[in-house]
């Protein structure tokens, strides 16, 4: 009896073990067992020895997926190597390829503390992803314990109002214009027109790109008039303004449009247009009614090859990305901003390539991206990838024969 009764302790207390062990596993709630990586891991899974670019593309707003990302991203690898892409081709290394990660995004963790580790747990060999998604909030490097190199290709709107933590802080850089940067070249173009000392700015002030353009002009001296109510002929009559700037939905502004073109004012007319994209998805704003008078400036943050005057540059663009990506919006910004994590992958060291830790190559890479040197498809704007972030590109367009023509190309 004795040793039966010893016999049923031993076992109720390997059950007792077990339902620890248990309610450790993920979804439970107890002590990790020995030797479990903790959710903030670097590396859930054992690595396959296949390195991969994540391509984070935007949620179409027609209840699909964006590809034009994607295909953005997996086009400049192909071409890295051949002499397009300028790859060394020179250092031993496990074969790289392109992860579409648009379907793996959502998360309900506060900042999205593991989602990053949820992208690991899939593809262990996770070395950086370009990133099109304006609003996914990736965490910073100082919440997780392991780095992700993120280059944002697509226009990211939170960005530029005020000072933000930069690349040592959150792994991440932007390679486009956000809505303050294009407000700030709107502001500067306007202030540089000739007898421009007074604007009229109707919309929401707190919105990204009016917020900076009326500091932008008040900085430079700019007298400057903002409201969203009543009728623009009376404000417009009482004001006196040289300038007039329109800012809001696709029926405010119409209304708007319409009421500028009435009240007889001839002075330079400038607006932000709600249609134009935020990525290379569809904009779910988009108004395929809405249309703006001849005569009206507007600023755009993507290329487009249509509107180029540049004949080289519009056949470069051509080349390098095939006549159907060249044409989307921000296909050429992701394009080149995977060259440049491509570019900045040929600087890793075959040691820290080939050492079966992913982690070694994340963070060489992530040390590597802000200052390599690369050569945009577009041309001349910046040599690196830091570069890009402090001074994008902005396009400014003006309406004429019922299409827009660019005008000029400046820097934020």
């Amino acid at each position: 009896m004795s040793r039966s009764l010893t016999l049923a302790a031993i076992g109720a207390c390997v059950l007792v073990i077990a339902s620890i062990v248990v309610s450790a596993w993920p979804g439970g709630t107890g002590l990790r067992p020995p030797g479990t990586p903790s959710p903030d891991a670097t590396t859930a899974a054992a690595f396959t020895g296949v390195y991969r670019i994540g391509a984070l593309g935007d949620a179409d707003p027609g209840g699909g997926q964006d590809t034009v990302l994607n295909r953005s991203v997996t086009r400049a690898l192909s071409d890295h190597g051949t002499g397009t892409g300028g790859g060394n081709g020179g250092v031993a290394t496990p074969p790289l390829a392109v992860s579409d990660l648009t379907a793996h995004k959502e998360s309900t963790e506060p900042a999205n503390r593991r989602l990053i580790a949820r992208w690991l747990e899939m593809e262990p060999g996770l070395t950086g992803v370009v990133g099109g998604d304006p609003a996914l909030k990736l965490p910073e490097s100082g919440l997780t314990s392991f780095r992700l190199p993120v280059v944002r290709a697509c226009r990211h709107d939170g960005a530029g109002l005020s000072p933000e933590p930069r690349y040592a802080d959150t792994n991440e850089l932007r390679s486009s214009a956000s809505t303050a940067d294009m407000g700030v070249v709107m502001a500067r173009h306007l202030a540089a027109e000739p007898g421009v000392r007074k604007v009229y700015v109707r919309g929401d002030t707190a919105a990204g790109p009016t917020r900076a353009l009326v500091d932008r002009l008040r900085a430079d001296g700019v007298e400057v008039q903002t409201d969203d109510a009543g009728q623009l002929a009376d404000a417009i009559g009482r004001f006196e303004p040289d300038a007039v700037f329109l800012e809001g939905g696709a029926g405010n502004l119409a209304d708007w449009l319409e009421q500028v073109e009435n009240s007889g004012f001839t002075g330079v007319k400038a607006l932000w247009d709600p249609t134009a994209p935020t990525c290379t998805g569809r904009n779910a704003a988009a108004d395929a009614d809405f249309s703006v008078p001849d005569g009206w400036l507007t600023v755009r943050g993507h290329y487009d090859v249509r509107l180029d005057p540049d004949a080289g540059r519009r056949a470069a663009v051509r080349k390098a990305l095939g006549d159907d990506l060249a044409g989307r919006p921000y296909a050429v910004e992701t394009y080149d901003a995977a060259r440049a994590m491509l570019s900045a992958w040929d600087t890793v060291s075959a040691e820290d390539r080939n050492s079966n830790e992913p982690d070694l190559a994340r963070a060489a890479l992530a040390e590597a991206l802000p200052t390599v040197q690369v050569r945009g498809t577009l041309g001349g704007w910046w040599k690196e990838l830091s570069q890009a972030e402090a001074h994008p590109v902005v396009w400014l367009d003006r309406r004429e024969g019922g299409e827009w023509h660019q005008e000029a190309e400046k820097r934020r």
